[in-house]
C-alpha cells in the first residue's frame, strides 16, 4: 500500500509516493535520542589559524542521457539514460515529477539545518535536476542564491559524456560542461566558476578553464572511489596538469600559473570516501569530526586553511528511529557552532575560500602555498619525521642526479625477465654505473627455484636492490580489505606478518609454512632492500606500513613515482623513510594535440617514435631546469618493457578483463589467458638502443645515483 504524504515545496503541498519518502527517512515519523557527538578539544587549532567551512552538497544525474553534443559512436551508448558512477543499480530518475518533488524537499531540508546554524551550502547541480528545475520554473537555484548560498556544478562524465569519455577531445568537454553551466543557469543559478567531481582525463583542467570555470574541488578515482593520501590537506594549491589512470603526479604538484585553484577535503586518517559513510549517520559524522580535527591542527597561521563535507539530498536515513536531518542539527550544534564562537572555525562558501586563496597569493607572490612541511597527525604526520638535525643538500656543482630504476614483477615469464635483468646489470656494469633493481618476493621465489644466476649476478655486481609489492598482497589499492577494520595493534601485526610469510598467489592468503615478503627478499638479496614502495591509498594503512618497514630495514620510500620533489627541501621523510626524491622523469609524455601521456618504450621504434626518443627528452628537461640546484632525474621502467607490450600476464589473475582495473574476487584463476603479447624484434632493439644510449650518455654527464646513494647524500 501506497501511503500519500505532503511535502512542502514553493508553490505549496505536492503529492509524493510515501513508500519512497519511508525508504529514504527511514524512522523520520518516530522519535528518538541522537546520540552525542564529541566535541573538538579546544588545543586543536587557533583563531590565529582559521579554517573557512563549508557544507557542500551533490546533486546526482539520476536519470541522465549522453549529451547530444558527443558522437553517438563514440559515447558507446549515446543517448541512452545512464547510471551515474559507482552505481549498480537505478535510484531514481528527476524526470519523474513525483522523484523530483521529493529530492526538492530534502534539499531545502538541508538548507532550513544549515542556516539555522548561521552557515553557508555550495549546491552543486547536473541535468536532469538542473534541467527539469528550468522547465517547471523551479525558483531554488535563485532563491539561494539570494540567501547567498553558492550554486555551482558537479560533473559525472559518464552520464554526460559517455562510457569512452577519456578518449574524447579537450572541446567535446568543454562544450559539454558549458551545456550543464547554462541549464543552471537557466535554472536561476549565476556566476558558476566553482565544480566538483572526480575523473581520470588528463586534459580536465583546459577543459574546464575554456568552459569559465575557476575553482575544483572533490577529486577522487571514478573506479575506486579512493583519493589520493597527497589530496588530504587543508591549503589550496593550482594543479599543474590533470588527473590520469597512471599518475596524480601533476594534479598534486602546485603551479602558480595554473587556471584552476584546487580546494582540498581536509586532512583524514583514511582516503576511502566509501568507508566513511557505510557505516551510517552517526560513523559519518565521527569521522567527519576526526578529520575535522586534524585538519584543525593541521592549519597554519600564514596559508588559507580549508575543510568541508559532502552531502547528498536524501542519503540521511536516520538511525535507532531518530529524524533524518537531527544527526546534522546536532552534530553542527555540538562540533561546529563551538569552533565558530572561539574563531577556529568560519562559515564559507567554496567561492569565497577561492576568493581567500586569491588573495593570500597576491600577498605571497612566488611561495607554493604548501610549502614548509607542517607536523600533522594525518596526511603529514609522518613526513619530516626521521629528518637529519641538519637538513642536506645537493652538490650544486653536480649537472644533475640520474636514477635508473627498474621495476621487477613478471614472475610469470621468469626466464624473460631474468635474462633481461642480467642485460641490464652487465650493461650498467659496462658504463661504470649501478642500477636500482625493484624485485617482488613472488619473483625472487621463481628465480631461487630456477633462475639462482641473478642472485649472483646481484651479489657480485654491487647493484642496488629494493622491494615493492604487487597483486594480491593485501599492501596494494583494491586488495586491502582485510586490514582496513583492524586496530592500530592489528594492523601492524598483520602487516609485518605479509611481509614474513608467503602469500599464495591463488588464494591471496598468508601460508606461515613458508618465508615471504620483505623479510625474504632482505635473505635472498643478502641485505635489506633500500627502498619501498606501498601501494595502498589508505592513509592509516600506509603509514602502519611504512612503520614496520622501517622497522625491518628500510630506509627510502616511494610517495610519488614521477615527480613532486621540492626546490627548497629535496630530502623530505615519512615515518622515519626518506622520500624519494624525484623533480622530474623520463617515462611517459604526450605530442601536442594528444589527450594522453605514452610510456616512450611503446612509441620509439614505432611511426613516428622519433618524438619519444628518451635520450633527446633527457636533454630537453636538463636544457629546461633553471632551479638553483642540481635536479633529481628518474627513468622508471619494468623489465617486461623490453621484451612484452600490454598488460602483464598477472593482471588477468587478479584483475577483472578486458580493463583489467577492477579488482577480481579469490580464488585467483592463475591459468587465465595471457593478455601480454611478445615485442616484435624490431621494437625489441629499437626500445634496447634507446635506452643504452640514454644510460651511457647520463654516465658520461650527470652523476648516477641509486637510492643508497640518495639516503646516503641526506644523512650528510
Amino acid at each position: 500500500m501506497k501511503h500519500r504524504i505532503l511535502i512542502r515545496d514553493k508553490a505549496g503541498y505536492a503529492l509524493v509516493s510515501g513508500f519512497v519518502l519511508v525508504a529514504a527517512l527511514g524512522g523520520a515519523l518516530f522519535g528518538s535520542k541522537v546520540p552525542r557527538a564529541t566535541p573538538i578539544p579546544s588545543n586543536a587549532g587557533s583563531a590565529q589559524a582559521q579554517i573557512l567551512f563549508c557544507i557542500g552538497m551533490h546533486i546526482e544525474p539520476f536519470g541522465s542521457k549522453v549529451s547530444p553534443l558527443v558522437d553517438t559512436a563514440a559515447s558507446f551508448g549515446g543517448s541512452q539514460p545512464q547510471l551515474f558512477a559507482g552505481a549498480s543499480k537505478p535510484r531514481g530518475n528527476y524526470n519523474d515529477p513525483n522523484f523530483f518533488r521529493l529530492h526538492l524537499g530534502f534539499i531545502n531540508e538541508i538548507v532550513r539545518v544549515v542556516e539555522k546554524h548561521h552557515g553557508k551550502l555550495t549546491v552543486q547541480a547536473q541535468t536532469p535536476l538542473s534541467r527539469v528545475a528550468a522547465e517547471k520554473g523551479e525558483d531554488l537555484f535563485r532563491e539561494l542564491s539570494a540567501r547567498r548560498h553558492e550554486i555551482a556544478l558537479h560533473f559525472h562524465e559518464e552520464p554526460h559524456l559517455g562510457k569512452n569519455c577519456n578518449t574524447l577531445p579537450e572541446a567535446i568537454w568543454t562544450a559539454v560542461m558549458k551545456e550543464e553551466i547554462g541549464w543552471i543557469e537557466k535554472a536561476g543559478g549565476r556566476l558558476i566558476r566553482f565544480w566538483s567531481g572526480g575523473n581520470l582525463y588528463p586534459h580536465l583542467l583546459e577543459a574546464a578553464s575554456q568552459a569559465g570555470l575557476e575553482v575544483m574541488s572533490d577529486y577522487k578515482n571514478p573506479k575506486t572511489q579512493t583519493s589520493d593520501p597527497r589530496l588530504l590537506a587543508v591549503n589550496p594549491w593550482r594543479p599543474a596538469g590533470g588527473p590520469s589512470a597512471q599518475s596524480l603526479d601533476a594534479f598534486v604538484r602546485h603551479d602558480p600559473k595554473g587556471p584552476i585553484i584546487y580546494l582540498p577535503d581536509g586532512v583524514f586518517a583514511d582516503d576511502d570516501f566509501r568507508k566513511r559513510k557505510i557505516g551510517g549517520d552517526a560513523e559519518y559524522f565521527e569521522a567527519m569530526t576526526e578529520g575535522l580535527e586534524l585538519s584543525l591542527r593541521a592549519a597554519r597561521q600564514d596559508r588559507v586553511n580549508v575543510f568541508h563535507l559532502t552531502v547528498h539530498p536524501g542519503e540521511f536515513r536516520g538511525e535507532r528511529g531518530q529524524k533524518p536531518f537531527e544527526v546534522v542539527d546536532r552534530w553542527l550544534s555540538e562540533v561546529v557552532d563551538p569552533l565558530v564562537r572561539d574563531g577556529r572555525v568560519k562559515w564559507a562558501t567554496f567561492g569565497e575560500m577561492a576568493e581567500a586563496f586569491r588573495a593570500w597569493e597576491k600577498s605571497h607572490p612566488g611561495v607554493d602555498p604548501r610549502s614548509a612541511s607542517q607536523s600533522l597527525p594525518g596526511a603529514d604526520a609522518a613526513r619530516n619525521s626521521g629528518r637529519p638535525a641538519v637538513a642536506a643538500q645537493p652538490d650544486r656543482s653536480v649537472p644533475g642526479y640520474m636514477t635508473f630504476a627498474v621495476n621487477i614483477h613478471d614472475w610469470v615469464h621468469p626466464d624473460e625477465s631474468a635474462d633481461t635483468i642480467l642485460k641490464l646489470i652487465g650493461l650498467f656494469r659496462g658504463a661504470g654505473v649501478k642500477g636500482d633493481f625493484y624485485f617482488t618476493a613472488p619473483l625472487l621465489e621463481v628465480y631461487a627455484a630456477k633462475r639462482p644466476d641473478v642472485l649472483t649476478a646481484l651479489q657480485t655486481s654491487g647493484m642496488t636492490v629494493s622491494y615493492h609489492v604487487r597483486p594480491p598482497s593485501p599492501l596494494y589499492t583494491g586488495f586491502d580489505a582485510s586490514l582496513r577494520d583492524l586496530s592500530d595493534a592489528a594492523l601492524a601485526r598483520a602487516v609485518r606478518d605479509n611481509e614474513t610469510y608467503a602469500l599464495d598467489l591463488r588464494t591471496g592468503r598468508l601460508d606461515k609454512s613458508r618465508p615471504g615478503g620483505y623479510s625474504y627478499a632482505a635473505r635472498f638479496l643478502g641485505r635489506p632492500p633500500v627502498v619501498v614502495s606501498p601501494q595502498c591509498g589508505s592513509l592509516r594503512i600506509r603509514n602502519a606500513i611504512e612503520k614496520v618497514y622501517r622497522e625491518m630495514g628500510a630506509k627510502m620510500v616511494v610517495l610519488y613515482h614521477e615527480t613532486e620533489t621540492k626546490i627548497e627541501d629535496p630530502f623530505e621523510f615519512r615515518n622515519g623513510l626518506l622520500i624519494r626524491p624525484s623533480d622530474f622523469s623520463i617515462t611517459r609524455w604526450r605530442l601536442s594535440g594528444e589527450s594522453e601521456d605514452s610510456f616512450w618504450w611503446n612509441r620509439v621504434g614505432r611511426e613516428g617514435g622519433a618524438a619519444f626518443n628518451p635520450l633527446a627528452r633527457l636533454q630537453a628537461e636538463l636544457a629546461k631546469w633553471t632551479a638553483s640546484r642540481a635536479p633529481f632525474i628518474t627513468s622508471l621502467i619494468h623489465e617486461n618493457n623490453f621484451v612484452r607490450s600490454g598488460p602483464e600476464a598477472w593482471r588477468a589473475y587478479y584483475f577483472k578483463a578486458p580493463q583489467y582495473r577492477v579488482p577480481a574476487r579469490p580464488p585467483y584463476n592463475l591459468n587465465a589467458p595471457d593478455p601480454s603479447r611478445t615485442r616484435p624484434k624490431s621494437e625489441r632493439d629499437a626500445i634496447w638502443n634507446a635506452y643504452t644510449a640514454m644510460v651511457k650518455w647520463a654516465a658520461a654527464h650527470l652523476r648516477v645515483v641509486t637510492s643508497e646513494d640518495i639516503v646516503a647524500m641526506a644523512a650528510r
